[in-house]
């Protein structure tokens, strides 16, 4: 038999595949997408994926084996491999990259460093950092990450290298499994009773022990025994579930060969029984779009629905999936925000019931691995794997197997680009190329379409579908600009609410309807200072002020989580004048609690939504009607449907359209349309209140219009005339170092080294508006690219240009990060 070769990639920021020789004891298994365990450098141990097997021997001589084949079936499908080529290509990063971005956690093993004493006993002189090791390895620390976390400073490499010399160490590398399948102890009758005469004759023998006989009476009853509709086994748990009888007594009935008891392996994803209902018919102007979705979907395989926010779009989305199952099809449905999921997959799974998956970030690494294997097992086992599954950017990585349908929702949103670690991939730009690679129909879906989709449509590359009319006949919400300069100046404010919020709020909970409030920025106070003499405490580690967040009475930096408790005095002139100055949703919270003394006020931004359950609790009491107002950041704009929100207000309209960024004003028109659209959904037209300083903005009169085509014509001839996208393509190239000098050097040779390109459109370096993060300097290259130019032999030249000025010795330590579609 010929040698086999298995080309594998590492979770690891390597460009190339490596080759390992297959011994032959596993040559009949080994298959491209399974996962094998390999030596790489002189004792790290990885488990690589591998890509392709053949026959071919390389030219370098000496070969490492494979060690272990951990998989019976791929855990990557061909199908994946194309797209992972395809985002390490664009993205200009590794196949490794794209790996760890991948999979989840449970899947990726890599060995630990473990210390263990040799057992020899000999008398030698030891440094003070010598016997500190070795007393902690006689505790059993050890694992290497563990023993350097607990020295601290005491602990030296140099010390562990003696140790090593003077054997009374070594160091072994084992790797852990990270998955672990979940167990659980089940109850059965045992095989030797096999009829309800042999039971009667045993039970005898139980005379004496009164507890374990009402307890096997107990089994018999909950799991009826030798009845027609017997229950062969039973939970342990639930078998001992209010009752008196305790895990020893049950013990004992299966020592005496009553019962059986074992473990048995369950899923960690709850499926309850749910009782499946028929799809909702659609309405006429519903009914129109689902008919130019098909028809566009003939001729092309993307196309976008610009339907206007409560248009009913979730519904025709169900209506296309159903379609899709019914050809014996998967589908993939997108979201932003893992807030979304909530009320969606509830929606999917009374239609389609346990078909469908959900797929996130906020589920455990072992609750992703089984995830991950039903939507393979589809390909084998239909009824068993998943059809649909709902989850946000991480999704498009999953194994489809026979992809049909894939829909984007809030497309626009940029939730769906990933800014670190790399891969810093779209998700919305990956889904497009997903359907193309599997023959599957493309859906981006959007009440204020991405200005890049939308050009795309126009140009004809994908369809356009319009649905401008609410469920319902509903009216678009009433949209009234408060300007706040203008109530200051009068001295009419309400704490932070302009006198026409404050009445519209009066108004609605008087009728029992409910509100939210946005301010897209979270903590009690964006900063603090003192009034004496006017520092604003700082991070440490970032160039950013600390925001306040009283709930914790500390400071914390946004950035890298830096914090301390609030000072009484301040740290500059000793004086005890602090104070908060501006407002995050954790202060509105307090203002409003003051304000309307018996509504009953939640608050949804990333401090109060950290556990898993929290999202759906939040929205589950708002759809209860047990929370009359909300307060939130942008995790309120993304989607969601409440039947009873009246009244929306925009605390400060001017922090979204001042903000220094080529998007901001298609980024505010976006995100205040999107809140707006929450209000009047249902019952009766809703009113929503922009507080500005800037009642006369061009964007604040567009969108108190609501007039998407007039604020798209404005910013197309902005970009056009300035070189931004949808026109020009734009890549980001930041440099980062410790040292502020290194930055500047490293950035502006390689600005000088692109600006060879004549074609191209460099601007800077220069620093961000945050320019320094985690003690990071970073200064930033921005490069325009028209359309007309080949973007491979750009980004190849681009990605040459960073090898060339890393390679230099003194920049070796310096980060050159590339971002592709930065936006």
């Amino acid at each position: 038999m010929s040698e086999l070769f298995a080309q594998v990639i590492l979770p690891l920021s390597l460009h190339d595949a490596y080759t390992y020789k297959v011994p032959q004891s596993l040559a009949n298994d080994i298959a491209p997408g399974k996962r094998v365990i390999v030596q790489f450098g002189k004792k790290k141990i990885y488990a690589a994926l591998v890509l392709t097997v053949s026959n071919e021997k390389p030219e370098t001589t000496e070969i490492k084996e494979v060690q272990q084949i951990l998989d019976e079936h791929p855990v990557v499908l061909s199908e994946n491999f194309k797209l992972w080529h395809w985002i390490a290509q664009y993205y200009c990063c590794t196949l490794g990259d794209v790996f760890r971005a991948a999979l989840p956690t449970g899947l990726k093993l890599e060995s630990k460093s473990r210390i263990l004493l040799t057992g020899v006993d000999t008398q030698v002189r030891l440094s003070e950092k010598e016997e500190l090791i070795l007393r902690q390895a006689e505790q059993d620390v050890s694992l290497l990450s563990e023993l350097e976390r607990k020295l601290g400073t005491n602990f030296s490499y140099s010390a562990l290298k003696s140790l090593m010399n003077k054997k009374l160490i070594y160091i072994e590398e084992r790797v852990n499994a990270k998955y672990k399948p979940k167990t659980e102890s089940f109850v059965k009758i045992h095989p030797e009773i096999g009829s309800e005469k042999t039971l009667s004759e045993k039970v005898e023998s139980l005379k004496r022990a009164k507890k374990q006989q009402q307890l096997l009476f107990h089994f018999c009853a909950v799991c009826k025994t030798f009845e027609i509709d017997e229950i062969t086994e039973i939970a342990k748990k639930q078998l001992l579930l209010n009752t008196s009888f305790s895990s020893g007594i049950l013990k004992e009935l299966v020592k005496k060969k009553f019962l059986v008891e074992y473990k048995k392996q369950i899923s960690r994803i709850e499926e309850a029984k749910i009782e499946q209902v028929s799809i909702n018919l659609l309405n006429r102007h519903q009914d129109k779009a689902l008919v130019e979705i098909k028809k566009e979907f003939e001729s092309k395989q993307v196309a976008l629905i610009h339907g206007i926010t409560a248009s009913g779009k979730t519904e025709i989305y169900i209506h296309l999936i159903d379609e899709i199952l019914k050809k014996g099809k998967q589908a993939l449905y997108l979201v932003p925000e893992i807030a979304l999921t909530t009320q969606i997959i509830q929606r999917l799974k009374n239609v389609f019931g346990n078909k469908v998956g959900i797929y996130h970030s906020r589920l455990n690494s072992q609750e992703r691995v089984e995830i991950w294997d039903k939507v393979i097992q589809f390909k084998e086992e239909p009824e068993k794997g998943y059809q649909v599954v709902l989850g946000a950017r991480s999704a498009v990585f999953l194994p489809f197997s026979k992809l049909g349908l894939v829909i984007v929702d809030e497309e626009h949103e940029n939730s769906f680009k990933q800014f670190d670690p790399t891969p810093r991939y779209n998700a919305r730009d990956m889904a497009v190329i997903m359907g193309f690679q599997n023959d599957a129909k493309i859906l981006l879906g959007s009440a204020t379409p991405s200005y890049e989709s939308y050009h795309n449509a126009l140009a004809g590359k994908y369809g356009l579908v319009n649905l401008l009319k609410r469920h319902s006949e509903m009216e678009l919400p009433e949209i009234f600009v408060a300007d706040l300069k203008r109530a200051y100046k009068r001295k009419e404010m309400r704490s932070i609410l302009t006198p026409a919020l404050f009445e519209l709020m009066e108004e609605a909970l008087e009728k029992k309807e409910q509100i939210i409030l946005f301010q897209n920025r979270r903590g009690y106070s964006p900063f603090v200072e003192c009034f004496s003499c006017g520092n604003i405490p700082k991070c440490n580690n970032c160039d950013v002020s600390l925001t306040y967040h009283k709930y914790k009475r500390r400071l914390s930096c946004h950035y890298c989580g830096f914090s301390y408790q609030l000072p009484d005095k301040c740290d500059e002139c000793g004086s005890p004048e602090i104070k908060t100055r501006g407002f995050g949703t954790e202060k509105i919270e307090d203002e409003i609690k003051q304000l309307f003394r018996n509504a009953r006020i939640s608050r949804m931004d990333l401090d109060t939504t950290q556990s898993k359950d929290a999202f759906a609790k939040i929205v589950k009491n708002l759809e209860e009607r047990k929370t009359d107002i909300l307060i939130g950041t942008q995790m309120v704009t993304k989607g969601l449907d409440f039947d009873h929100v009246s009244v929306v207000g925009i605390l400060n309209a001017d922090n979204l359209i001042n903000f220094p960024d080529f998007r901001a004003h298609e980024r505010a028109y976006q995100l205040i349309s999107q809140v707006a659209g929450r209000s009047g959904r249902k019952h009766k037209q809703g009113k929503v209140v922009i507080q500005t300083s800037q009642p006369d903005h061009p964007l604040i009169q567009i969108i108190q219009q609501q007039d998407y085509q007039q604020a798209l014509k404005m910013h197309f001839e902005e970009r056009q005339l300035f070189k931004y996208p949808p026109f020009y393509r734009l890549i980001k190239l930041v440099v980062k170092h410790k040292n502020v000098d290194t930055v500047n050097r490293v950035a502006e040779e390689l600005a000088k080294m692109i600006r060879k390109h004549k074609q191209l459109i460099v601007m800077g370096p220069e620093f961000p508006l945050i320019s320094r993060i985690q003690l990071w300097h970073q200064k930033e290259i921005w490069i325009k690219i028209h359309k007309s130019l080949n973007l491979d032999f750009i980004k190849n030249e681009i990605t040459n240009s960073t090898k060339n000025v890393k390679s230099q010795s003194m920049n070796s330590n310096c980060m050159i990060n590339i971002d592709v579609d930065p936006y």
